[in-house]
């Protein structure tokens, strides 16, 4: 079986190339000129092209003719500043309109779409099933992109492409440079705050999240949406968990929205009138005052998929960092 990867080099890219490659696959992994390729050369039978999910003549080279699967994993989902949140859609929309778009002309015979539990009305439905109305209202860049790249995987689909569509939940675990693991990094130095934000949510592990796609090639239902979460838990639950782990003191209280919005606006514009980078952005006090909680059944029943503890999936990473001296 041959497979192409976008996003193979990104934190789950990393683990699905793991799991193809142990399962005897053939890959084709895109990456950009300066992408970091030390994990993947570990890999027996992995091969790589040039190229950028934005620059469609990149994808019209690197991926073959008739290749069994495509991995469309790449996105923007890392913390970025404000400045440059509308950035996203030149990944998240364009460049999933441009797999779309020379997936048609390949000839490929399934794709396998990484998106996110976000592009779902959570504020309609708890917990999320894939039944849930589509998230329409967020103007969030992040959110709001991937869900116009999901309905451009929706018109791929409406044109004869055989589509999944897999929805993980916050991701932790190995491999995690740029989202959650920069808690381990804030906590050591100290939080400002004794709180933590309201936020409540479903995590999922990056290796049973990975496995599952591949899973999913095999078992998922064309136009099927598989939701991947694991324990419903507070952002108060993890940080204090990073703190134990890092043995330094954490939150010991969570607070209501409104009075985390107050100080997340205010910690946001006094640190962007002084010039420097604000701990919060306009994204992360958004999602940090929501409820987000998903129910895994069908991804448990037809793709085998298995969570596994807060605790498991936070050593994961934490070790990680510890052996890339990224802690």
């Amino acid at each position: 079986m041959r497979a192409f990867i976008t996003g193979g080099t990104g934190f789950l890219g990393t683990h699905l190339i793991q799991e193809l490659d142990a399962a005897g696959w053939e890959i084709i992994a895109l990456h950009r000129p300066k992408s970091d390729l030390t994990e993947l050369k570990k890999c027996k039978k992995v091969s790589f092209v040039l190229g950028d999910v934005t620059d469609i003549e990149s994808l019209r080279r690197g991926m073959p003719e008739s290749v069994d699967a495509v991995f469309h994993c790449a996105g923007s989902v890392g913390n970025l500043p404000h400045s440059q949140e509308n950035s996203r859609y030149l990944v998240n929309q364009t460049g999933t309109r441009n797999i779309v778009d020379v997936c048609k002309e390949k000839k490929v015979g399934r794709v396998i779409y990484t998106t996110t539990v976000l592009t779902y009305d959570y504020r309609a439905c708890q917990p999320l099933t894939d039944l849930a109305p589509r998230n329409m209202w967020s103007k969030d860049a992040y959110i709001h992109s991937k869900r116009l790249a999901d309905e451009e995987m929706d018109k791929g689909l409406a044109e004869g492409l055989d589509i999944i569509y897999m929805h993980p939940s916050a991701l932790f675990g190995a491999y995690d440079k740029d989202t959650w693991s920069k808690m381990f990094r804030e906590v050591k130095r100290g939080l400002p705050t004794p709180f933590a934000p309201p936020l409540t949510f479903s995590v999922s592990h990056a290796r049973p999240v990975a496995r599952a796609h591949v899973t999913a090639f095999h078992k998922g239902q064309r136009g099927g949406h598989y939701l991947m979460g694991g324990p419903d838990v507070s952002m108060l639950e993890v940080l204090q968990a990073v703190a134990q782990m890092l043995q330094v003191k954490g939150p010991t209280i969570s607070i209501p929205a409104f009075l985390f919005k107050i100080y997340g606006w205010t910690e946001f514009l006094i640190s962007s009138a002084l010039g420097r980078e604000p701990m919060l952005t306009p994204h992360t006090i958004h999602i940090f005052c929501e409820k987000v909680h998903c129910d895994s059944s069908k991804a448990f029943v037809e793709l085998g998929y298995v969570s596994t503890t807060l605790n498991e999936m936070l050593l994961d990473c934490y070790q990680w960092m510890q052996k890339s001296k990224l802690i």
